[in-house]
């Protein structure tokens, strides 16, 4: 066939020729990352790094944004220590963040923030997945590790509220994550602490008495632990039941007000009391 209607014909046949390779090379680039995946869970650490390199020379740059994602996820689970991890896992929360693997990379940057006892850090990137992602199927799993950081930050009604959340939200038939959340449920109830901050001691209760009327007049919420035979000192203290960040910052108040203060933990009780 010669002229314009064979040209077309040619044209036509080249680019089938053309889309079919690119699906053959596509379809090669996911076997090969899958089976890196396959190899990682297998705890095949060597191997899986020569399939996820060898995915990366041969059909990295040219991946759409979601394989690049899923290899950066990859990337970091073979990580051979947590700081290398972490930056994989910011790459799939910054240059990923619309593909479906991000709030695998922010449950894990929570993860590996707890882990190093960075309770705060762990908070802020759980919370994010919940914000960014609220359909996320690993909401309840991000309620469980903000109950076990605050509690580690000594935020025990914060601890407590997560993990009553979570089991709020856990979808039936999830016995294993139903029985780590009723497990900080109760951790966190035994173990609720609060905090007060004191001021001074005294022997004497007039000089006691007389720094709690100052800080009263400065706004403090002041009071005065009496003395017993066993503790003779009459102990001027500032807020009662307080949060962690609630007692530091009042500490941080009565610090610049002068005073040197330090916290005291409260730990909740049936009964109440100091």
């Amino acid at each position: 066939m010669g002229g314009r209607a064979g040209d077309m014909m040619r044209g036509a046949l080249f680019c089938g020729l053309l889309l079919v390779s690119f699906s053959t090379a596509a379809s090669q680039g996911v076997s090969l990352l899958e089976q890196a995946e396959r190899l990682a869970d297998r705890g095949e650490a060597s191997e899986a790094r020569l399939a996820l390199a060898r995915w990366e020379s041969d059909h990295g740059a040219a991946a759409p944004l979601d394989l690049q994602a899923r290899a950066w996820l990859l990337a970091g689970r073979l990580a051979d220590d947590g700081a290398e991890a972490e930056l994989h896992y910011l790459r799939v929360t910054i240059e990923g963040s619309s593909t479906q693997y991000a709030d695998d990379a922010l449950l894990r940057l929570g993860q590996y923030k707890y882990a190093v006892d960075d309770h705060t850090g762990a908070i802020e990137y759980f919370w994010r997945l919940r914000r960014d992602y609220p359909t996320s199927e690993h909401g309840p799993t991000a309620l469980l590790w903000i109950s076990r950081a605050a509690r580690g930050n000594g935020d025990g009604k914060r601890a407590c509220e997560a993990a009553d959340q979570g089991l709020a939200e856990l979808a039936p038939g999830d016995t294993v994550l139903y029985a780590a959340l009723q497990e900080e449920q109760v951790k966190c109830r035994a173990t609720e602490r609060s905090y007060t901050v004191q001021v001074a001691a005294f022997r004497e209760e007039s000089s006691a008495q007389d720094l709690a009327r100052k800080l009263l007049s400065q706004g403090f919420d002041a009071w005065v632990l009496n003395a017993t035979t066993r503790d003779p000192l009459f102990r001027v203290r500032v807020g009662r039941r307080l949060a962690g960040a609630e007692a530091e910052a009042l500490l941080q108040r009565l610090t610049q007000a002068g005073h040197s203060p330090f916290l005291v933990s409260q730990t909740e009780s049936p009964g109440g009391g100091e």
